[in-house]
């Protein structure tokens, strides 16, 4: 069965060819049928053609080719739409479709055109001049997975027209700046019938700089018009009518008046600080300006001229051959100049002036040159606590702050990195960046714990000797003293000198007795790992004392009388870590809390300095313990002890006997 369906399917596509070679004309490919010729057709195609469409097929692909009117004239060109299918009847998309015109009566503004989504593909048939009558306009394509084109064709007609483009006016003749005129144009010939399109156009309106509405007019009657609206031409403007698709144009140009500069305001300066060169930060901003005009709209390509109030203190840029500093706004009203630190930390005020226009001027208000980098003597660094419960504890914290100004008080640009080395424990993180000059960390206990608890932390960061301005020229002269600063070390052995053979070296050079402009600004801080694990030591009287300190309590006898009803005692409150006590001994932690209380009758007690505070100083702590009668007119009820109870942060107490009022 096969056998002879193949047979007779092949039988009857030779009989296919052979009508189709007839049709052409004679033998040869299919490569050689005209798309015109509508006889000419390949294997299992249809084909035909029609005023106003026509199509062809190939199994299921298809083409057809239709118009928008089946006679055009020289003001009425013709839309030519070709849709291509796929043999599945899907539209052809992405599809080469070629358009041809047959005998010259038009032509074609694309030829080769690609198929949208929907598988269409457009062009525009435009008249000869001095063609008229009938012809035809194909298109083709060859569907994928095939090496045959499928066309299709569609009559069309092309008709005579008498229209004419007479004149083109405009009243006003000449406007204000953003002012309109109507713009009007006479035409001969134009009916419901025949219509016309007028197009417009001008230079100004091509730049952005006028608008013309609408830009294209379909004329049937003597004459049409559109609207001009000035947006800052401030020229003589060429404006121009033309029959759609014809060479006939004719033009009227219309002065338009420039626009009167009434305002030049400030904009900006980028960054708003900068820093003397070598400073570590920018040392240029970008100081910008607009020119408006009396309606609030900017004026473009005006020049305007730059200068500085203190000349001295920075340049500007650009500058002309003879040194003159002057810049064209742009098209946003916009003109901007370039400022450059020269060798003075000072406030700095731009003064913009129109070039043409001396009375219209103005000065930037928003930019300061600063020295840029830290100085020695105003490097600042405290912490919430340099006493934290960290002896036995590890992740007690203390915050850090440090800031860094120049010499001029001004805090350093933003991002100027400080470093932190520490004797032992850790800081976290060991770097940070300055905002508003400004950084912070955290010192956190852990281990290595040097055995007297006394841990050294020292923050460095690139700056410069301090020195004194003597001849007030804002920078280092020589002869004028300085700071000598030498090596950032760590003075674990606290002697107060760098010491190599304990590895107290951090960073930096020797003392040089040369100032330098680019060295490591340093502070260092002592923090005391205090203990609370283990009771804290006591002893009477000041902490600078021979006296021994004990933990356990103190044998005191306090006596009170109404001729001296108040009695007083200094108590020093050391911690256990007795590695420190050649060192002054430690203080406990901060945030530790002394309460006291006595079963005498008549009598009160009290202690001062509760809580214990953060001890920059290192040093034990100090507090007045204060008995005193409750009425000074009546002598002691009855004697008994007195008891003092150290609580610390982490919850551990301890109470000590201090002695007893008798």
């Amino acid at each position: 069965m096969t056998t002879t369906i193949t047979a007779l399917r092949a039988s009857a596509l030779a009989l296919a060819a052979a009508a189709l070679l007839a049709g052409c004309g004679g033998g040869g490919s299919d490569a050689g049928c005209s798309a015109f010729s509508t006889s000419c057709t390949t294997e299992g195609s249809t084909s035909g053609g029609s005023t106003g469409s026509g199509s062809t097929t190939a199994a299921a692909a298809s083409i057809t080719v239709e118009m928008s009117a089946d006679t055009i004239s020289a003001s009425t060109p013709g839309t030519v739409t070709a849709v291509a299918k796929n043999a599945d009847g899907t539209p052809a998309a992405g599809a080469l479709v070629t358009f041809a015109v047959a005998n010259g009566a038009a032509t074609l503004t694309l030829e080769r055109v690609k198929t949208d989504a929907n598988g269409r593909a457009t062009t525009t048939l435009q008249p000869v001049a001095g063609k008229i009558g009938a012809d035809i306009v194909a298109a083709s394509f060859t569907p994928a997975s095939s090496t045959t084109a499928l066309s299709a064709q569609t009559v069309f007609s092309v008709s005579a027209t008498n229209v004419s483009l007479n004149a083109v006016t405009a009243a006003p003749a000449s406007i204000s700046s953003y002012g309109a005129s109507v713009i009007t144009v006479s035409v001969t010939g134009a009916s419901s019938a025949s219509p016309v399109t007028i197009d417009f156009s001008s230079t100004c309106a091509t730049a952005g700089k006028a608008t013309l509405s609408p830009t294209s007019i379909t004329v049937t009657g003597s004459s049409a018009s559109t609207t001009y609206q000035d947006k800052g031409c401030a020229a003589t403007d060429r404006i121009s009518a033309s029959i759609s698709a014809t060479s006939q144009q004719r033009q009227v140009d219309l002065v338009v008046a420039a626009p009167i500069a009434q305002s030049l305001e400030f904009v900006s300066a980028s960054p708003d600080k900068i820093c003397l060169a070598g400073s570590g930060c920018e040392i240029s901003s970008k100081v910008s300006f607009k020119l408006k005009d009396q309606y609030n709209n900017p004026i473009t390509n005006r020049t305007v001229s730059f200068s500085l109030d203190f000349p001295d203190v920075a340049t500007l840029q650009p500058k002309d051959e003879v040194g003159r500093v002057l810049a064209p706004t742009d098209a946003n009203g916009v003109v901007t100049v370039s400022v450059t630190a020269k060798a003075t930390p000072t406030p700095v005020r731009v003064r913009a002036q129109v070039a043409d226009d001396p009375t219209l001027s103005t000065v930037s208000n928003a930019l300061a040159i600063n020295a840029g980098l830290p100085t020695q003597n105003a490097f600042s660094f405290s912490a919430s606590t340099y006493n934290p419960d960290g002896w036995s504890r590890d992740g007690t914290e203390s915050d850090i702050r440090v800031q860094l100004n120049d010499r001029f008080g001004n805090p350093v640009p933003d991002g100027t990195v400080i470093s932190f080395v520490a004797e032992g424990t850790s800081v976290i993180p060991a770097k940070c960046g300055t905002i508003s000059g400004v950084c912070t960390t955290k010192f956190v206990t852990s281990n290595a714990r040097p055995a007297d608890g006394r841990v050294d932390v020292v923050a460095y960061a690139q700056g410069e000797e301090t020195f004194v301005d003597a001849d007030g020229n804002q920078q280092y002269t020589a002869g004028e003293s300085f700071g000598d600063l030498g090596k950032v070390f760590v003075d674990a052995n606290e002697n107060g000198v760098m010491d190599l053979a304990t590895g107290e070296f951090v960073a930096g050079l020797d003392a040089n007795t040369t100032w330098d402009g680019n060295t490591y600004v340093r502070v260092s801080r002592r923090f005391v790992l205090a203990d609370a694990s283990r009771p804290p030591r006591l002893q009477p009287g000041l902490c600078t004392s021979g006296t021994t300190p004990v933990a356990s309590g103190l044998s005191l006898m306090f006596q009170p009388t109404t001729s001296a009803c108040r009695v007083k005692q200094l108590i020093c409150v050391r911690d256990a870590n007795t590695a420190a006590d050649a060192k002054g001994g430690n203080p406990i932690p901060s945030g530790a809390t002394l309460a006291v209380t006595t079963k005498a009758k008549g009598a009160s007690v009290k202690i001062d300095n509760t809580p214990v505070v953060s001890q920059l100083d290192n040093k034990p702590t100090q507090h007045l313990l204060t008995v005193e009668l409750d009425d000074c007119t009546k002598a002691l009820e009855a004697g008994g002890a007195i008891d003092l109870t150290i609580k610390m942060p982490n919850g551990q107490s301890y109470t000590y006997d201090l002695g007893s009022i008798n």
